[in-house]
């Protein structure tokens, strides 16, 4: 999850030790009014957060709604066969690229709900005990990450 946030193995690795030591230390402070797991994360997420603050290191400008997106047609394979074409594999790596480009350019709050819900496939409330704010927020921010992803990708829309 860390690394997905601050994309380098090394800052990865450096706030998850970080993350653990303050885990440590707040042991005393856990009240089980959550599972471990749920607040192991949030002290995570805040680490990495805090770290892409004091970076400064924010999302681009917000989506323009005026930015339309074509329609996905309905028989679009989403399953990758079993057994890919080195083509295929190469243009695999460079939309995950793409992808990994666009996921930068996203503020760090945002950043933190699409990494917590689309790659560490977490529930809202989930998110929502993660990063300590309200189930309404969790939605809000995910739905404004959604779009902006879909303006800084909407060629690779076109191109589907």
């Amino acid at each position: 999850m860390i690394y997905n946030m601050v994309r380098n193995e090394e800052d990865a690795w450096d706030l998850a030790q970080d993350g653990f030591v303050k885990a440590w230390k707040s042991l005393a402070n856990f009240r089980g009014q959550s599972a471990f797991y749920t607040w192991l994360y949030r002290i995570m997420t805040n680490v990495s957060l805090d770290w892409l603050r004091k970076k400064h290191i924010h999302g681009g400008q917000e989506f323009d709604d005026t930015i339309g997106l074509r329609r996905i047609e309905p028989a679009a394979a989403t399953a990758p066969k079993s057994v890919m074409e080195p083509s295929e594999r190469l243009a695999d790596a460079e939309l995950r690229a793409r992808i990994d480009a666009a996921i930068e350019k996203l503020s760090p709050e945002h950043r933190a709900v699409i990494v917590l819900r689309e790659i560490e496939d977490l529930d809202y409330q989930e998110i929502a005990d993660a990063i300590g704010c309200s189930l309404g927020t969790v939605m809000s921010r995910l739905f404004y990450a959604r779009k902006k992803l879909q303006s800084l990708l909407h060629d690779v829309y076109e191109q589907l």
